[in-house]
């Protein structure tokens, strides 16, 4: 009996050693998918703007600035938590070649082609609203027409505003060029219109440009999260 037990505890030990390997390997994944849960996921964010556009402007108020400066607190965020992250600008410029004729047109394009890149996973297209009435406000989710992947990342994205915006507005289909010609997933939000006091003051404190990030990037995880599911 004690022969058959020795025999036992030696094959355990064998077993144990031949299938640690994989066991670590399991552990390993499963702490990256714990800590680093958007870990292989491929972002564009793409901050609108840039250079001698400065998008919608009211006093000291630049909505190329701060859409940049959104862009960035996401990126850190989605990094944080494993994404590649590639923004279409860094800077104060646009992505035009020098000596074309129509700027906006090539930027556009430039933008188009980064984000249909075969690697890329989602996008999201960063903006600033403005209207002639100053007493409109609030952030809006707009996703391209007919895509049902699209309307449900806007819808999260834009439930997850309401939390800190109070605004009524709803997502909608947005006739866009980002959204028109990239083949991703994909929305583009405005977060907010410089020409309401309230909203201006809000997007220009780096609190509360910080909070606009962590709904952008609280709504990817847990977009992606159910798509795991």
């Amino acid at each position: 009996m004690k022969k058959i037990m020795a025999s036992v505890f030696c094959s355990c030990i064998a077993l144990g050693l031949l299938f640690r390997p994989q066991l670590v390997e399991m552990k390993d994944s499963l702490e990256v998918k714990l800590f680093h849960p958007l870990s292989g996921v491929r972002i564009v964010l793409d901050p609108g703007h840039g250079g001698k556009d400065d998008g919608a402007r009211t006093e000291d108020a630049k909505e190329q600035t701060i859409n940049l400066a959104i862009a960035k607190q996401t990126k850190k965020m989605l990094e944080e938590a494993g994404a590649s992250v590639i923004l279409t600008r860094d800077g104060a410029y646009d992505l035009a070649s020098d000596g074309v004729k129509n700027r906006k047109r090539d930027d556009m394009k430039k933008r188009v082609n980064m984000i249909n890149d075969k690697q890329i996973d989602l996008f999201v297209s960063i903006h600033l609203n403005a209207y002639p009435s100053s007493a409109v406000r609030g952030t809006q989710v707009f996703f391209r027409k007919g895509d049902q992947a699209g309307e449900k990342l806007a819808n999260m994205i834009q439930n997850h505003f309401k939390e800190i915006t109070k605004a009524k507005m709803l997502p909608k289909a947005g006739d866009y060029y980002i959204l028109n010609e990239t083949d991703k997933l994909g929305v583009l939000v405005e977060c907010g219109f410089l020409s309401n006091p309230i909203d201006r003051k809000n997007l220009l404190q780096k609190e509360y440009q910080k909070k606009v990030a962590n709904v952008l990037y609280v709504s990817i995880r847990e977009y992606l999260q159910i798509l795991d599911q």
